[in-house]
């Protein structure tokens, strides 16, 4: 087996080559290698260099234990990376969508507003349940909340709500109606984001307002734009992360620049140590889920407690109470326990609940996602919301568990598929309209550097 550090360095090796496959053959800054690599090159590549090179790692783990489970990395972050790319790299332009229809326009911003109007009213109901703004915001980590999980997650409800009144405002001509419908469905979650100080609500704003602007507008920022941006967004987060006590309302907000902590700190809370601590606590004891997670989140989780008290132990997972299940049996096999509240990554997730099918798995996850982006450029239209998606999402994929995006990728998927076949009609395609490409190029409404691709 290599030494860990040769594993590391690979694993950044393949996620750099990844990207650059990826963005030479299409030219499209928005592939999804190109936000899932750096995210897989964090947690996987540079967080375990920083922690090694600071002898970090040494009190929790022997050499043969660190190259084992860097070895399951690197092949996962491969079976991805060959999953994305079995799509193709070398795809045609994408065409320009045709105007809004006025009828299409109009219950786009309709299904948008009411969807907004459910989401708005859930997230304003969990922030008086707790006593009001103040008491929501007014200490470190904190936010609204309700007993109810259908309340809670309905809050997200402002985030497909925003996705379709921005794509009907954009489409039809923007105008101060899409800006004052879209403002107070954005709002509560940007305060929401700052004040608890949560990567994955600013991951998925950014991502959001970022990516659903130049995809609705057929443009692409230029690759220097999404690396600096890149690289704002993640050291925001981190900022958010470091300084997490010092956020909230009344605080004197004062704030440490230096990010390195969340990097270099050796605690058991550290994504990489957690999660190479669940995939060595699994492999120890033997103990595998295969499949009864992610099946009771999809079967069992939306039943109520108030109809089932007892509903995950009564499945057969109560391991899904403490830490989703990745948490068990640290003290026997280690000798340390992990820290509450930690995700393993998506790599230790996988092998929690596949072992080494796992790998298969993760060529599906990315096969999942270059089958999106092919038909976000082929297709348009809704597909592109789906895209917008399952990218903003990415950050709960990669840096957390598999639970904690499979439930929101349904919950924001499918109100958007069902609102949007509404607007269509019964007799409506879901792609773009069949018109010939050399048809779009003489429309008025496209730029003269489309024109020129089309031609």
């Amino acid at each position: 087996m290599l030494p860990f550090e040769y594993l590391v360095w690979a694993a950044i090796a393949i996620v750099i080559a990844a990207m650059i496959c990826a963005y030479d053959g299409t030219r499209d800054v928005f592939h999804p290698l190109m936000f899932l690599g750096p995210m897989l090159g964090f947690i996987y590549g540079w967080m375990p260099l920083k922690l090694n090179t600071t002898h970090g790692l040494e009190g929790f783990f022997h050499p043969d234990q660190l190259s084992f489970v860097q070895t399951m990395n690197v092949l996962g972050i491969l079976a991805l990376v060959m999953g994305c790319l079995s799509c193709g790299t070398r795809v045609l332009p994408s065409l320009p969508e045709p105007p809004l229809s006025a009828s299409l326009n109009r219950r786009l911003l309709v299904g948008g507003t009411l969807l907004g109007l459910v989401g708005l009213a859930a997230w304003s109901f969990s922030i008086i349940e707790v006593g009001g703004f103040s008491e929501a915001f007014g200490k470190p980590y904190s936010g609204g909340w309700d007993d109810s999980g259908y309340v809670r997650d309905a809050a997200l409800l402002m985030f497909p709500a925003f996705l379709m009144i921005l794509y009907a405002g954009i489409r039809s001509g923007l105008r101060p109606i899409h800006l004052l419908l879209i403002a107070p469905f954005l709002l509560p979650w940007m305060v929401q984001a700052f004040f608890t100080a949560r990567r994955g609500p600013t991951f998925m704003i950014s991502v959001l307002v970022g990516m659903s602007w130049y995809l609705y507008r057929c443009r692409r920022p230029a690759i220097i734009t999404m690396v600096l941006g890149g690289v704002a967004i993640g050291y925001f987060i981190l900022l958010l992360v470091v300084n997490r006590q010092s956020i909230y309302l009344g605080s004197d907000f004062s704030f440490t620049t230096d990010v390195s902590g969340m990097v270099e700190k050796p605690d058991t809370g550290n994504e990489f140590i957690y999660g190479t601590g669940s995939l060595l606590s699994a492999e120890q004891r033997g103990t595998f889920f295969w499949g009864r997670r992610y099946a009771a989140q999809l079967m069992v989780r939306p039943i109520p407690r108030a109809v089932w008290p007892n509903k995950y132990a009564d499945f057969g997972v109560p391991e899904l109470e403490h830490n989703a299940g990745t948490g068990e049996g640290f003290a026997d096999a280690l000798g340390w326990n992990g820290a509450d509240g930690s995700a393993p990554g998506l790599i230790a997730d996988l092998w929690l609940e596949f072992r080494w099918l796992s790998l298969p798995v993760m060529w599906l996850i990315g096969r999942f996602y270059g089958t999106v982006w092919h038909k976000m450029r082929s297709q348009g239209g809704v597909w592109k919301a789906q895209y917008v998606i399952i990218s903003a999402l990415s950050i709960y994929l990669v840096m957390q568990t598999i639970e904690a995006v499979l439930f929101r990728v349904i919950e924001l998927s499918v109100p958007i598929w069902l609102f949007w076949g509404f607007a269509r009609g019964s007799r409506a395609r879901w792609e773009l309209w069949p018109v010939p490409p050399e048809e779009f190029a003489e429309a008025e409404y496209f730029e003269p550097e489309v024109v020129e691709c089309l031609k």
